[in-house]
């Protein structure tokens, strides 16, 4: 954890392998509970234990590369300000406790710096995701059983999905070869 001294107050998570840093600013600190701190951190950390920057650049590339895939960089970064909000709200064990970090720490912020990483990940929509930490906790999902319909088709369509991809690669790949044998170069 690094705490600047800064009047201006943001804080992010800096990936660096092993050498993983939330920064956080004093103003930041000032405006928050203890309580409401240790949500914060656990919130950042969340970030990096789940590598949501690998995610977020991702989806920043996928963007600048095609156009239509956009709309995907407001999903995936809310998708994964919400995962950190939730794995926050376990540890700390207070979905409110989260609620009012995120809250004071959005009305006192006036954004991330723009020289920071933490630039992929835009605040998104806080009153979504607080209103989301006030209401209930989301159910868990995960794949259905084999024994029931619902499991059948789902289990069906992921293994027909893939032997698809498969088959698809090794036309690929055979293509490239009969073009290769075909074509001197």
């Amino acid at each position: 954890m690094a705490v600047l001294p800064d009047a201006v107050p943001y804080a992010y998570a800096l990936p660096g392998g092993r050498r993983d840093r939330v920064v956080v600013t004093t103003a930041l600190l000032d405006h928050l509970q203890p309580a409401e701190r240790r949500a914060l951190f656990a919130h950042e950390r969340a970030h990096l234990a789940a590598r949501h920057h690998r995610f977020l650049l991702t989806v920043q590339l996928a963007a600048r590369a095609n156009p239509f895939l956009r709309p995907l960089r407001t999903a995936v970064s809310y998708t994964a300000e919400r995962w950190a909000d939730e794995t926050a709200a376990q540890a700390v064990g207070s979905r409110r406790t989260v609620a009012c970090a995120i809250g004071k720490a959005a009305l006192v912020s006036r954004g991330t710096p723009v020289a920071t990483l933490a630039g992929f990940a835009a605040l998104g929509p806080v009153p979504r995701r607080v209103a989301a930490l006030l209401g209930p906790a989301p159910a868990v999902r995960r794949w259905p059983s084999l024994f029931t319909s619902v499991g059948l088709a789902a289990w069906c369509a992921a293994a027909g999905t893939a032997v698809s991809a498969m088959s698809s690669a090794n036309a690929a790949v055979t293509m490239v070869l009969i073009l290769q044998a075909a074509t001197p170069l």
